[in-house]
């Protein structure tokens, strides 16, 4: 690994850790800015395409049903192995794996396969696809 990709890979594990926290967050212009403007959010029923799209659907509410108890109800994504492969000098494919965390303890994990372009200084997601793997029986997403 030469000098520059070590620093890219900070670079790009710091634009994953961004936009992670920005999507927990519903911080939606955060979230989409981490994209492309031809971004592409490949999810399992849909395609958002462009960041204008991927605002729209942040800016939606959220797909995680809040408690029917009134308690405030979250998801938290935690990154973990990540594995950066280079392309040349502007792109890379990166396939990361996550646990979420919510009310129910773990909830639900799986992986993003994201393809990441550097524009300028900075690398930003051109295509993701995130993969769940296991659901709790009483993850948020399985009511």
């Amino acid at each position: 690994m030469t000098d520059e990709q070590a620093r890219w890979t900070e670079t790009i594990r710091q634009r994953l850790a961004v936009c992670t926290q920005a999507g927990d967050a519903r911080k939606a212009e955060e979230y989409a800015n981490c994209y492309t403007e031809d971004g592409v959010l490949e999810l399992e029923t849909r395609t958002i395409a462009g960041r204008d799209e991927i605002l729209a659907w942040m800016c939606a509410p959220s797909v995680f049903p809040q408690p029917a108890n009134g308690a405030p109800g979250f998801v938290s994504h935690h990154l973990t192995t990540c594995h950066i492969a280079f392309s040349g000098g502007n792109a890379a494919t990166v396939r990361t794996y996550w646990l979420v965390t919510s009310a129910a303890g773990l909830d639900h994990n799986g992986f993003y396969v994201d393809t990441l372009r550097r524009e300028g200084d900075a690398w930003l997601i051109a295509h993701r696809r995130p993969r769940t793997l296991w659901f709790a029986p009483d993850s948020v997403l399985r009511i």
